[in-house]
């Protein structure tokens, strides 16, 4: 298909949407577009529709207010009327195809939403990527990419204390100053120095992450997490802290876990799980607490409670009626983080025995 034809189809989907005359495909087509050039992946799904409703308001106001605004009298032609709104469809259309050729724009949407190709469910989501926002004290950004490459710039002003994000259906590795390697799983949080000073290493986490601090016998590595403090000199664990307690399993090494006046010691394959009473040390499920950090989902065991939650941070997803499914119900297996949301649910609704639907980033349980 040529460009100019590509144009022309463009136009009269863009018309038409502009006009509320699309099927439900074409206008999913239209707003999967829109999205695929906006400037803030980590804007919250009803702020986005929000913005779409309003570009699309003031779209077909100018396409409405060209045509009013031609004096009766001179009694247009129809076929000047048609080659009004088809420039204003035409700069639009170039915008777009400007915006999406510009290398500096090419931001990932994360977990994408796709077309079904096995007719199964009204669409499909893409499973979620490298990706991170980096800011520093003075409220500076920049977005890291998947491809390890930065979006603008340079980070030679990333200096002091640095907040590392990942959002849902994100995740990310970086090399701290002293070697130390941190993969933060989706939805977490990062507060670390560019550089380590004084007599320890000190950072600040939210959500998931895996350590491998690197060994520095006169400056202990310690880890804030919400009431507690995680403490190595060189090690290989896990900290989950996305709910109210905090499991941290230890991978080889030796971890000291401190929170609220109470202490307890981690030796290799043991994890520690710390509430707001006591810290309970038992034997890790290792395979499965860092399962996440090889690209795997390794459900040992798992409830559908905890299957849910690592879905939604995964593909941004939610659970309209997660009750549905028994608390009791357990599941056992291993599904690749690379699959789409329609594989992982096939494989949910053979185990269940229950028809899953996707509409949007809604999932629904029949």
């Amino acid at each position: 298909m040529t460009e100019d034809n590509q144009r022309e189809q463009a136009q009269k989907l863009l018309k038409k949407y502009l006009k509320g005359e699309c099927n439900a495909d074409e206008e999913r087509l239209v707003t999967e577009w829109f999205f695929s050039f906006d400037n803030e992946p980590i804007l919250p799904m009803e702020e986005k529709e929000a913005v779409l409703g309003r570009s699309k308001n003031a779209l077909l106001h100018k396409f409405e207010g060209e045509i009013n605004t031609i004096k009766p009298a001179r009694k247009l032609c129809t076929w000047k009327r048609m080659a009004i709104a088809a420039s204003i469809l035409f700069a639009l259309t170039t915008t777009v195809i400007l915006l999406k050729q510009k290398p500096t724009s090419t931001l990932p949407q994360l977990a994408a939403i796709t077309a079904d190709t096995s007719g199964m469910f009204k669409n499909d989501i893409l499973p979620g990527e490298r990706f991170a926002k980096l800011s520093n004290e003075t409220g500076a950004t920049q977005l890291l990419r998947k491809d390890n490459k930065l979006e603008n710039g340079t980070l030679a002003e990333f200096k002091g204390n640095l907040t590392l994000e990942v959002p849902a259906a994100g995740t990310y590795s970086i090399v701290l100053s002293d070697g130390t390697t941190v993969w933060l799983n989706a939805a977490s949080k990062l507060e670390y120095p560019d550089q380590f000073a004084g007599n320890e290493r000190k950072v600040k986490l939210v959500g998931e992450a895996f350590f491998q601090v690197a060994k520095d016998a006169s400056k202990p590595f310690r880890i804030e997490v919400e009431n507690s403090v995680i403490e190595v000199l060189g090690t290989s664990f896990n900290v989950n802290a996305y709910q109210k307690e905090i499991n941290t399993s230890l991978v080889e090494g030796r971890v000291k876990i401190m929170s609220q006046g109470h202490e307890a010691y981690l030796t290799p394959g043991n994890e520690a799980i710390v509430s707001a009473e006591k810290i309970r040390v038992q034997p890790a499920d290792l395979q499965k607490n860092t399962a996440w950090q090889r690209g795997e989902f390794l459900l040992d065991g798992s409830s559908f409670e905890e299957i849910v939650s690592q879905i939604s941070r995964w593909y941004n997803v939610d659970f309209v009626n997660a009750e549905e499914i028994t608390p009791s119900y357990r599941f056992r297996g291993t599904l690749s983080r690379e699959s789409r949301l329609s594989e992982v649910l096939k494989i949910l609704s053979y185990t269940t025995n229950r028809k899953f639907e996707i509409d949007g980033r809604h999932i629904s349980i029949r």
